[in-house]
Order: structure tokens, then C-alpha cells, then sequence
């Protein structure tokens, strides 16, 4: 049986990741709609290669985070976070507040990369608020010591000068 300390550890290395699907996005983003969805695309969700979108960025940062996790490169995962030290993630109710006990809570969690494990997203969802804040929402699925957890992230994310990065999130289990 799988335990909450067992999952809350887990998560702590998992948060909002997601695996590389074919990535679309959407040209003219209509603030407070969402605008892009992994699951049901719509006919907007294009843009071109040598001009990326918002939207395209936002995901490219996602699937850099879940291949960062999933090849157990911690430090690449982590580096997908806003570091400062207001940064606040929050998983089943434990909060993170800042980089550093962010960083120190991950490396004392993982301190044997291998025991990482792997995660699958089921969906995608990306909303723009403003034209340099984001929310992403992630279905996902993780395997981790042959169990399989079932979980939700949602994230807001912010656009600095050095690209798009995670500043606030929210982690809960679902029960299967």
C-alpha cells in the first residue's frame, strides 16, 4: 500500500512534469480562455516554428522539466523554478517557500537519483492571464518503486528575461 509519506516524498521530486507530445500553441493569446489543451486541440492551436508563441514556450519549459526528471537530472529539473526565495510550491498540503528549501528539500528526498522514477502526463492545459503570467494545469501519472500514483498540478508561471519559469504551485494525489 502505498502511503502518504510515500507519496508526499515522491511528489516533492515530481511536481507538474510532463512528457514530449506534439506541441502546439496558439498565435494571439485571448486572456482568461485556454488557449491550449494537449487533449483536445483546437484549430487555432498552430504557430510557426521560427516565431513561438507563448503558449509553445510555456509548454517547451513543461516537457524540458518532465525529460529533465525522467533522465533522474535533478539539478536540470529544479532549474525550470523561479530562483527566489519567494517561490512557494505546495504539495498535499507541505509548503516550499523559496528556492533554497526547495533545492535542499529535493537533494535530501533524492539523494539516490535512481530511486527518481518516471512520470506520463495525461493532459495539458495552458491559460494565459496576462502577456507575462501563465496557469498550467497536468494530469499525470508517476511510477515510482513499482508503484503507480495518480496526481494534479497546477502551476502559475511568470515570464522574466531569461524565459518562462514556475513561481507558484499546488500538488494533490488522486485517489484511482
Amino acid at each position: 500500500m502505498v502511503t502518504k509519506k510515500l507519496l508526499r516524498s515522491f511528489l516533492l521530486g515530481t511536481f507538474c512534469c510532463f512528457s514530449v507530445t506534439t506541441l502546439l500553441a496558439q498565435n494571439t493569446p485571448s486572456y482568461g480562455t485556454w488557449g491550449f489543451d494537449s487533449i483536445k486541440p483546437s484549430a487555432g492551436q498552430t504557430a510557426p516554428e521560427s516565431d513561438p508563441s507563448d503558449y509553445q514556450k510555456i509548454y517547451s519549459l513543461l516537457v524540458a522539466q518532465a525529460d529533465r526528471w525522467n533522465a533522474h537530472d535533478l539539478d536540470g529539473y529544479l532549474n525550470t523554478y523561479w530562483k527566489s526565495p519567494d517561490l512557494l510550491l505546495v504539495v498535499e498540503g507541505e509548503q516550499l517557500k523559496g528556492w533554497a528549501d526547495l533545492v535542499a528539500t529535493y537533494h535530501r528526498g533524492y539523494a539516490n537519483l535512481d530511486e527518481m522514477g518516471s512520470i506520463t502526463p495525461d493532459r495539458i492545459q495552458i491559460q494565459m492571464v496576462t502577456s507575462d503570467v501563465a496557469i498550467a494545469l497536468d494530469w499525470w501519472t508517476a511510477n515510482v518503486k513499482r508503484t503507480k500514483i495518480l496526481g494534479t498540478s497546477t502551476v502559475v508561471l511568470r515570464k522574466f528575461d531569461d524565459g518562462w519559469k514556475v513561481v507558484v504551485g499546488h500538488t494533490s494525489f488522486v485517489e484511482p
